[in-house]
């Protein structure tokens, strides 16, 4: 249910969850010369005022606009009543968006010097969970190829290319119509789980079939159960899960 706990825009309170619910509903409003999105980012800023400013002005007529929402107000019931439920197609239509794109480079973090996946430390000698670039886990036989580095358009080239089957694995696996921002959730969860887990995973069967018997009651406890690694509950894997499970549920691209 779209609701917000404070007001948001000029002299709101501004909670991050309720500025980035109204920058989502006025994304989903036709508003004459607005065709630039707003980030999504639970931000308050200039060009979200802006822009409830413009819905005031332009779609609810208002003379007098102040630029705010209020939880009762009449522009809130206005975002909600009038916003255009996002599109959804078979997930083989859908690839993966600049902005989910630019969130699963923030996440992984750009190293142009191989490290350990494992603790973090850089190395000059193979070890099991070498990585560079974006994520790339380099393999013992590619160690020679990348020991001394890479550059900063080599490692999105590398990006790009290790990206691929993950997205295609979305896109055959999923037999749901789903919304751009369900697919880009998805991607990122496989990029980070693996092709094997996510086509395997009750995630997928619910997604696909929200009846299906699974050991979980609900989706979204199905998403935030890969939180483990090596059987231990990891903090930073429990906020990953959390900031897919914002961008499939509500559209919210934000790194935790």
């Amino acid at each position: 249910m779209n609701k917000i706990i404070g007001s948001v825009g000029r002299n709101g309170k501004n909670l991050p969850a309720d500025v980035a619910l109204i920058q989502k509903l006025l994304n989903a409003q036709k508003i004459p010369g607005q065709v630039t999105p707003l980030k999504v980012d639970g931000k308050m800023g200039s060009k979200t005022i802006s822009r409830i400013e413009v819905f005031q002005k332009k779609i609810l007529k208002m003379v007098l606009f102040d630029g705010r929402v209020d939880p009762d107000g009449r522009t809130f019931t206005k975002l909600v009543g009038s916003a255009t439920e996002p599109e959804t197609k078979n997930s083989d239509n859908h690839e993966f968006s600049p902005m989910g794109m630019d969130l699963l480079k923030s996440i992984e973090q750009l190293a142009t010097m191989p490290y350990d996946d494992q603790t973090g430390d850089d190395i000059t000698e193979w070890v099991k969970g070498a990585t560079i670039g974006y994520g790339h886990l380099i393999l013992n036989a590619e160690w020679p190829k990348y020991k001394y580095g890479i550059t900063q358009d080599e490692a999105l080239e590398l990006f790009h290319s290790d990206l691929t089957p993950y997205v295609n694995t979305v896109k055959t696996k999923v037999t749901a119509d789903i919304t751009q921002n369900e697919f880009d959730a998805m991607v990122i969860l496989t990029f980070n789980i693996g092709r094997t887990a996510f086509t395997n995973s009750s995630v997928l069967k619910m997604v696909n079939n929200p009846y299906a018997t699974t050991a979980y009651t609900n989706l979204e406890a199905a998403w935030k159960a890969w939180n483990k690694s090596q059987g231990v509950v990891n903090r930073g894997l429990t906020k990953r899960r959390q900031a897919e499970w914002d961008i499939f549920n509500k559209g919210i691209y934000q790194k935790w």
